[in-house]
């Protein structure tokens, strides 16, 4: 039996709306998938850890040579590399060296035994084209107790007093009779030097009629100095002198 001319028209006229709102939710649905990719700017992208930094020179550098020809001709001892790299099976009585940093050119280490205490700072800087070791400073129980690394002093310049824990002696010559002394925390010129007495080095002071010994002696921007990690060369352990030093 067929149907009656005006069912089979309406059927037919529904149809097609029907088709056209389907295809309509699948692009809309589409759509909504593409703009959903990527990061959303409501949420920020993952935090990413930020590396410790230190100062590091690489190993094998041309400063770090210097200090293994220092560590050989002068301590007349092994080099074990850097202190960080130190094998306890294989290096136990040997010098290594902990890297402390760089300033206008000049940089900084110190050297001790493998697992030991530090015994001197030493300073590399180039000259004549090559890195040489300008200056060594032995590291006792009482400057290991002042803060700061005691880079290379030189006339004309201005440092501050630290690590006295009060005030800082001037004698009337290198090692001489204390006529004064200088707060701790002063800031001092350097008129002369440096000269050495008492296996100290002496500075003369501008303004001052006499001597202050370098140990307590250090540039304003260097007063402080990060404490060592568990696998540097420790320091020895010490006290500043109450009054005055030293």
């Amino acid at each position: 039996m067929m149907e009656p001319e005006g069912r089979r028209g309406f059927g037919g006229n529904m149809l097609l709306p029907i088709v056209a709102l389907a295809v309509l939710i699948v692009i809309i649905a589409i759509i909504a998938v593409l703009c959903s990719g990527g990061d959303s700017d409501d949420e920020p992208p993952p935090a990413t850890a930020t590396p410790e930094v230190t100062p590091t020179v690489p190993t094998g550098s041309q400063q770090e040579a210097a200090v293994v020809q220092h560590v050989q001709t002068t301590q007349e001892a092994a080099y074990a590399g850097a202190c960080v790299d130190a094998d306890p099976t294989a290096d136990v009585g040997k010098i290594c060296s902990f890297y402390r940093g760089e300033r206008e050119g000049v940089h900084a280490f110190v050297l001790g035994l493998t697992f030991s205490e530090g015994i001197e700072w030493v300073f590399v800087e180039m000259e004549g084209g090559a890195w040489r070791v300008i200056e060594v400073t032995p590291i006792t129980p009482e400057s290991a107790a002042v803060p700061g690394i005691p880079w290379p002093l030189t006339v004309g310049v201005e440092v501050v007093v630290i690590g006295t824990g009060s005030c800082l002696n001037v004698r009337t010559e290198p090692g001489g009779d204390a006529v004064d002394c200088i707060t701790e925390g002063s800031p001092i010129v350097l008129a002369a030097g440096p000269e050495e007495a008492r296996d100290i080095k002496w500075w003369r002071v501008e303004g001052r009629d006499g001597w202050v010994a370098a140990d307590y002696l250090r540039y304003p921007d260097a007063t402080t100095d990060p404490e060592p990690t568990a696998t540097s060369v420790p320091v020895a352990d010490g006290t500043p002198e109450a009054t005055p030093a030293p």
